[in-house]
């Protein structure tokens, strides 16, 4: 492991184990109650709607790769899928194990880097990540790899969180700042320790997969909502229960409203949401 690499892990692990987030459990089987559980709700029925494609091959075996606590495997998991969750931050994969434990659903979980995956040629049907690709200055190995464990008509789903400037959480960030001001004046925390992020969209992406052969490649811009919160370290920390219903209240009239545009709401055009994501099959 290169030393660039190595900090990357050990910052990664460093936030993990001093996030009041790890404790999060973001998947439900009831209706969303705060930002994240709608977040991830939407990221599965998105999902599971690419999925209903003619290239797809209708299989149950699903890799997450940079798994973190497993909140979209879980999705998976309680939907009859056989889930390998993978992870290079031990603290990340612990937790996983915990919160699969504590809802009764199955999964496998195995330390192990994206870049060199320890899994045979076309181990699964799925192959999922949710904010990691982002974090890789080369992004082709570990593209390489998740296409080289991927089954013949199995489905790449990459989600990915770039370094935007200007997109919709620009709109809103006035809102957290009064929050933050007025929460946290009297407060002091350490910031999270800072780690690469690419400013890369969705072109670079779309072209490594095209040379590794997947078919019917596509992306989009998702995630059309800003973050609100009152923590001055990230900003996706939940607030107070009732305000985060509040929330939760107010985006899903936003959602409906795009629904009835046409198509699923969760998507946008790429650098208005907080995130874009590609999908192909193989």
């Amino acid at each position: 492991m290169n030393n660039k690499k190595r900090d990357n892990v050990i910052s990664f692990d460093k936030n993990w184990q001093k996030s009041l987030e790890i404790y999060y459990n973001h998947w439900t089987r009831k209706e969303p109650q705060n930002q994240i559980q709608l977040a991830f709700r939407n990221h599965w029925t998105l999902f599971r709607e690419l999925m209903n494609n003619k290239f797809f091959n209708g299989g149950k075996r699903c890799l997450e790769v940079g798994c973190g606590r497993g909140t979209i495997s879980e999705y998976f998991s309680d939907h009859g899928y056989h889930c390998t969750l993978l992870d290079l931050s031990e603290y990340a994969l612990q937790r996983a194990k915990e919160i699969f434990s504590l809802n009764h659903l199955k999964g496998t979980f195995t330390i192990g880097d994206v870049n060199y995956l320890n899994f045979k040629d076309n181990s699964f049907d799925v192959v999922v990540s949710i904010g990691l690709l982002e974090h890789f200055s080369d992004i082709e190995p570990p593209i390489k790899e998740q296409i080289r464990v991927l089954d013949t008509g199995g489905i790449f789903l990459g989600y990915i969180v770039p370094k935007y400037r200007n997109n919709i959480q620009n709109k809103y960030e006035w809102i957290n700042k009064i929050l933050k001001a007025y929460v946290n004046k009297d407060c002091k925390i350490s910031p999270k320790k800072e780690f690469f992020r690419s400013d890369k969209g969705s072109a670079k992406y779309k072209q490594i997969m095209k040379k590794y052969n997947l078919k019917a490649i596509n992306s989009s811009g998702v995630y059309p909502l800003p973050m609100i919160s009152d923590s001055i370290e990230f900003p996706f920390t939940l607030m107070p229960d009732e305000s985060e219903k509040a929330i939760v209240k107010h985006f899903n009239s936003i959602l409906h409203q795009r629904e009835k545009k046409g198509g699923h709401p969760w998507l946008c055009k790429e650098g208005y949401g907080q995130a874009f994501l590609v999908w192909g099959f193989k």
